[in-house]
């Protein structure tokens, strides 16, 4: 079968034909039919255009898809856009796997109250300048951002790039901790714009099996998570205080080298028959030996570490005064 693009050509090749035979002919004469040749150029000559023409409608055409992709990859995580665009990730519905997910869950404390304060066009500079910083924070420790609700944001690290459950876990909890240090710069930042009263944040991290996949309809489909782990991790957002970070016990499992956690708490949660076992992320291990100071004092033969994650200085003074 001939494609268009021969189509396109068929009488220009057509002619080449003629010319080769023309040149065949002849050749043992020592001429050749002049007017045949000439008709050859003017066919080539025809072709450039057609080819000047068929290039400059590909690169708009390329251009066209490129702000398309563009326009595209700010509404799906980058993991799971490089995955669609390569050809990796079929959408149909039905398309689900079970794999273990480390997932994360925020959202602004008392935020409605926060938007009765605000003038409209205010709320949204503010929400909008959260988001994209902490986005780019998502972005930057790997994760995949599921979604937005609201003020709200929910993440999970192991799909579609797996590489292993203690990897995630350590990704998702060290994006949470630069989460937090974002957090109270952007709380100055805005203040010095006229807002008084700090935004503040809770967050929740699980681990565990869920499914993964498309989930929705043929016209409209979430690539999305389910499961119990899902429901804790948004569960121990809303217990967590503003500012801090619960993490679930098989979280910490994969984390406890890796960070200073407080002792573990149980909690009562809706929804899960048992107590759950779960612990407030302070800092990272590192951190934490960096917080750690030494006072000695030899005439008086003594040596006092003090843990400065722990204590203020105003009570480290009056601690030191009671010696």
């Amino acid at each position: 079968m001939i494609s268009k693009i021969d189509d396109i050509f068929k009488h220009e090749r057509e002619l080449v034909d003629i010319a080769q035979q023309c040149l065949e002919d002849h050749e043992e004469q020592g001429f050749i039919n002049t007017s045949a040749y000439k008709e050859l150029l003017d066919a080539y000559v025809k072709i450039l255009h057609q080819f000047f023409s068929l290039t400059k409608l590909s690169d708009k055409q390329q251009e066209r898809t490129i702000k398309l992709l563009e326009r595209l990859s700010r509404y799906v995580s980058p993991p799971l856009f490089k995955k669609i665009t390569h050809g990796k990730e079929l959408v149909e519905l039905n398309q689900t796997k079970r794999v273990k997910l480390t997932i994360f869950f925020s959202d602004i404390e008392e935020f409605s109250s926060h938007s009765n304060n605000m003038e409209h066009e205010s709320l949204s500079i503010i929400l909008n300048s959260y988001l994209e910083a902490m986005t780019i924070i998502i972005n930057k420790h790997g994760g995949t951002l599921d979604k937005y609700i609201g003020d709200a944001i929910m993440v999970f690290f192991g799909d579609p790039v797996f590489t292993d459950d203690f990897t995630h876990a350590k990704r998702c909890v060290a994006m949470a901790l630069e989460m937090r240090t974002r957090m109270r710069e952007l709380q100055k930042e805005w203040f010095q714009l006229g807002y008084p009263y700090p935004l503040r944040i809770r967050m929740g991290i699980s681990t565990g099996f869920v499914t993964v996949g498309n989930f929705g309809s043929y016209e409209r489909m979430d690539y999305t998570i389910i499961g119990s782990p899902v429901n804790l991790a948004a569960r121990l957002q809303t217990y967590a205080d503003a500012d801090h970070i619960l993490i679930s016990h098989e979280t910490w499992g994969y984390v406890r080298d890796f960070v200073e956690c407080s002792e573990p708490v149980s909690l009562d949660i809706k929804g899960f028959q048992q107590q759950v076992i779960a612990y407030d992320v302070k800092c990272l291990k590192e951190e934490a030996s960096q917080q750690l100071k030494s006072i000695e004092d030899q005439a008086r033969n003594l040596m006092l570490k003090v843990d400065l994650s722990k204590i203020s200085k105003d009570e480290l003074i009056e601690l030191i005064r009671g010696l």
